[in-house]
């Protein structure tokens, strides 16, 4: 029984308990409601004023797009730079846009202000281009207007020169019609004139043909004449230059009567003839007993001169007459030279030496070689070496012609054009009257003597001479054997055998007291 008591308050506990545990719950529940609705309608709030800030910024977004040019439904896109958005492309704009192409986060106002300050600047260069511009075309055509006046002027000029150039050619015309008559008539007197003109021209050929030949045929005979004369009389036109004064045989020397008045130099040599010669400067030399060489001017006619060679029995003596084909008093002697210059010890330059010592010069020459030349070495032409000769020339020199035995056809060519060159101022010799005269001849007028006779025994050459123990035999009364030389020696000196010179007992007046 005393179970069952307990049973409703355990009971009434549990209604009690739960009533208060339903009471709690009811309460938490009742305040998390409140809550709810408080945070729900706050919420409420929040979402309507969000949703107002919403649509002002989708308005104002709204106007952006179509403030840049795009359109409501375009993305705009956010943190893009590139892509399809409105976002990324306006970015890649504006950079493009920036002033340097740089930067980083351009905007759309500093963009908007440099394409503005762009814009006014072009806008200005544009201005001021479009002011030169219509300054320069005002210039322009305020020169074009200056022009068309000139323009005007010169074809105003023009056309009064036109006009005076047709009245020109008109009267030229009728000249040149008067012209032509005046032509047509010479013309005819021409024709008539150059008949006559032929006809004489045949006649007076043939009259020139006759008189040439008649004067080549003349002159040939004049020049043989001459040349036969000159043969059989040897007629010598020229006179001594000098005398031998005084005569030192001791001393080998003597004393003549040319000096510095006269234009004597030494070296210069001359021949010495016998007080009786038959001429100077004939071809005959016989006459000539000696040779001197001037070799001190003592004064203005006065020079001491070394004997060269003299005749035996024959020796120079006072009063003795002296000359020299090169040499002429106060004035120099122009020759010409023909041919090569080989005489035993004397070449070209040495020739050239002798005759310039004694004041003449050569004006004309044919060299070794058959060119012609100035006298110098220098060569000329073949027109210039005849114009050199002139009536001051005084003598042609004949040397060596070539050989004509050889068998060496290049011996053979020099010959030819030596004989051909030489041909050729040897006619106009003939022609100035100059008289030709060979080397050996004409060596022998002036005095010339071999001045040194040298040999080696390397040139491979025998000796040109026998000598037999000098100039003394080396034991009393020994035999010398052949004393006759083997080299070649002048005539005047070789005849051994003649008898010995027979005293006619008369002193030469050089050895007299």
């Amino acid at each position: 029984m005393a179970q069952n008591k307990n049973g409703p308050v355990i009971g009434l506990a549990i209604f009690m308990v739960l009533s208060v545990v339903f009471a709690v719950f009811w309460y938490m529940t009742a305040t998390d409601n409140q809550l709810k609705d408080a945070a729900l309608t706050k919420a409420a709030n929040d979402n309507q004023e969000l949703t107002g800030t919403v649509r002002v910024q989708t308005e104002q977004l709204n106007t952006l797009k179509r403030l840049i040019g795009r359109g409501e439904g375009e993305d705009v896109g956010e943190g893009e730079s590139a892509g399809d958005t409105i976002n990324g492309s306006v970015t890649s704009l504006l950079q493009d846009l920036a002033a340097d192409g740089t930067a980083v986060d351009p905007d759309l106002e500093g963009a908007v202000r440099r394409l503005a300050s762009e814009s006014d600047k072009n806008s200005w260069s544009a201005t001021d281009r479009l002011k030169q511009v219509k300054d320069r075309t005002k210039d322009l055509n305020d020169t074009v207007v200056s022009k068309d006046g000139e323009i005007k002027q010169i074809q105003t000029a023009l056309a009064d020169a036109e006009q005076k150039l047709v009245d020109q050619e008109a009267k030229h015309s009728e000249e040149l019609a008067q012209r032509e008559e005046e032509i047509k008539t010479l013309r005819a007197q021409n024709s008539t004139l150059e008949n006559e003109f032929a006809a004489f021209k045949v006649s007076s050929g043939l009259q020139i043909e006759d008189l040439n030949r008649d004067v080549n045929q003349k002159r040939s005979a004049i020049i043989a004449l001459q040349r036969r004369l000159r043969e059989q009389q040897d007629l010598s036109f020229s006179k001594p230059d000098g005398i031998v004064t005084t005569v030192d045989h001791n001393q080998n020397r003597c004393y003549i009567d040319l000096g510095s008045a006269d234009g004597l130099r030494t070296g210069v040599t001359f021949s010495v003839y016998r007080q009786d010669n038959s001429g100077v400067g004939r071809t005959n030399i016989t006459d000539i007993k000696g040779k001197i060489e001037v070799v001190s001017i003592l004064g203005a006619h006065r020079a001491a001169a070394r004997i060269v060679s003299q005749k035996t029995g024959f020796p120079i003596g006072e009063n003795d007459l002296i000359y020299s084909p090169i040499f002429q008093t106060g004035q120099a002697l122009e020759i010409v030279v023909v041919g090569k210059i080989s005489t035993d010890g004397l070449d070209r330059d040495q020739f050239r030496r002798l005759v310039s010592a004694a004041g003449a010069r050569i004006v004309s020459e044919v060299d070794d070689i058959g060119d012609f030349a100035d006298g110098k070495g220098t060569n000329i032409s073949r027109e210039e070496a005849v114009s050199r000769m002139t009536s001051r020339t005084r003598y042609i020199i004949i040397a060596d012609q070539g050989d004509d035995d050889t068998q060496d056809v290049e011996l053979q060519i020099l010959s030819k054009k030596i004989k051909d060159n030489s041909g050729v101022l040897r006619e106009q010799a003939l022609n100035l009257g100059i008289h030709e005269v060979g080397l050996s001849t004409f060596l022998e007028h002036v005095g010339y003597s071999r001045k040194q006779i040298s040999w080696t025994p390397e040139s491979g050459a025998a000796f040109p001479g026998k000598l037999a123990n000098g100039s003394r035999s080396s034991a009393v009364n020994a035999t010398f054997g052949n004393r006759q030389s083997s080299a070649v020696i002048s005539g005047q000196y070789s005849e051994r055998g003649a008898a010995p010179t027979v005293s006619s007992g008369q002193n030469s007046k050089a050895f007299s007291n």
